[in-house]
Formats: structure tokens, sequence, C-alpha cells
């Protein structure tokens, strides 16, 4: 399936992207950055700096936490939070319904998979 997934550029520090959007989708989804960074195979700590740059890229909050204690912190996504991924998500689909024909046009051109196109696997190193 086709998708377009932009990525908006406001400085040289400054971007919304693919990947902070769908973190911020799944802290709201699982109420905790740890579970959102484990379901998108990365680290809290990484995904504790994704979250924290975008965050502060804005005046007002994209999250809330509560710290941990014993069952572990937990995190949601503030109402202006939700309009970021909404406001980000109708951008996407209408850049999808604007550039339907230049997609459909490169889609016809697609070379079709063959063996011979495929990447070649790697062999695994044994030690020895």
């Amino acid at each position: 399936m086709t998708r377009i997934r932009l990525r908006i550029d406001f400085d040289g520090e400054n971007y919304i992207g693919h990947g902070r959007i769908e973190l911020l989708e799944l802290i709201g989804r699982h109420g905790s950055i740890a579970k959102a960074a484990q379901a998108m195979g990365m680290s809290y700590k990484r995904a504790w700096y994704l979250i924290d740059g975008f965050s502060a890229m804005f005046r007002e909050p994209l999250i809330e936490r509560q710290h941990g204690g014993k069952g572990g912190g937990s995190a949601t996504v503030t109402p202006f939070g939700r309009r970021v991924v909404e406001e980000y998500r109708a951008m996407e689909a209408k850049a999808l319904t604007v550039f339907v024909e230049p997609v459909g046009f490169l889609e016809a051109h697609l070379a079709k998979p063959s063996p011979a196109r495929a990447k070649p696997k790697l062999k695994s190193r044994k030690a020895t």
C-alpha cells in the first residue's frame, strides 16, 4: 500500500515527522512512554529523548507524566498533543488526495519484484 509520510521542518532542529507522531499516538494508547517505546522497538531512553525534544518545540506540553511508584510511571497525551496528532494525520490524508495522480503514475511504472532483484541474503559469520 502506498503512503505519503510528511516531515515538516520548522528550522534546523524543530520538525514533526511520522516517527514522532507514531510515538505520541502509542503513548496515548498505552499510557506509558516505556510501553510505547517497546511497541516501536526502541529503548525507553531513546523514546524519552524523542518525546522530550518534540514537546520542547511547543509552548504547550504534548504529554503529562506521572512519575513512578509501585506500578511505575505513566504518561497521558494532553488535548494539545491530541490536536497535533490530528492535524498531522489530516495533512497526510490531504497530501495523498492531492497527489493521487502523480502517485498513481509512479505506481504504474514500478518494476515487478523478481528473484534477480531481491536483496542478497547475508551469510552468517561463524566464529573460528
